[in-house]
């Protein structure tokens, strides 16, 4: 899945006090410290990770302080330069234990993460992100979008619940409104935008997870 950015696209670099930087989300456990100990763990200095990931050196100090939330976009950028899942970022880390081959997830139990001012929302659906696929319920008010277009391994699914949400797959624009679903090939540069007048609520399957 493209994850979200906020309502306007991301900046080629990210500085402390841009746009695209937000209060802190709800439900996000410490972000900061998990960006830290895993750029630690990469044996990555501040200014090496800050470099790479195209960030302002004091901009990355205070994400990792947790005095300021970037973008998910960045928070996508980073886990890739980290080689940990943005999922890790975003929803927190999993236990060591085993898997379960059934998994019931209630509705007011699941991991969710929201960014104040965007509205942009998403809520875990699988149990956790080490599963052959994971599902995320997307909810985007009118002219949200995710940002520039990306790729990754595996495939994608979309079913759209509520509104009207489009989606560009490798240049082509493909309109879905309440009832409609898309599959594709993740490794086609896509991304989304809600063009309607009304909130869209969708589910988004990827295989495998690369939130």
């Amino acid at each position: 899945m493209k994850p979200a950015t906020s309502q306007r696209r991301t900046r080629p670099m990210d500085v402390a006090g841009s746009g695209d930087t937000l209060p802190p989300p709800t439900g996000l456990r410490s972000l900061g410290l998990t960006i830290r100990e895993s750029r630690k763990k990469s044996g990555l200095t501040l200014q090496q990770l800050a470099k790479k990931a195209r960030l302002s050196i004091s901009y990355l100090s205070q994400v990792e302080r947790n005095i300021l939330t970037p973008s998910v976009s960045t928070l996508k950028r980073i886990a890739d330069l980290l080689e940990i899942p943005a999922g890790k970022l975003m929803f927190g880390g999993e236990n060591g234990g085993g898997l379960s081959a059934i998994g019931v997830v209630r509705k007011n139990r699941r991991k969710r993460i929201s960014f104040p001012g965007s509205n942009i929302e998403y809520e875990l659906l699988t149990p956790d992100l080490r599963r052959r696929a994971s599902l995320l319920w997307l909810t985007a008010p009118p002219g949200a979008e995710s940002g520039p277009a990306f790729v990754h391994e595996g495939e994608d699914g979309v079913v759209v619940l509520k509104g009207k949400l489009e989606i560009e797959i490798g240049g082509m624009h493909h309109e879905l409104t309440a009832g409609d679903s898309i599959y594709f090939n993740a490794g086609l540069p896509h991304c989304w935008r809600n063009v309607g007048d009304d909130t869209v609520e969708a589910i988004w399957l990827s295989t495998p997870p690369s939130f």
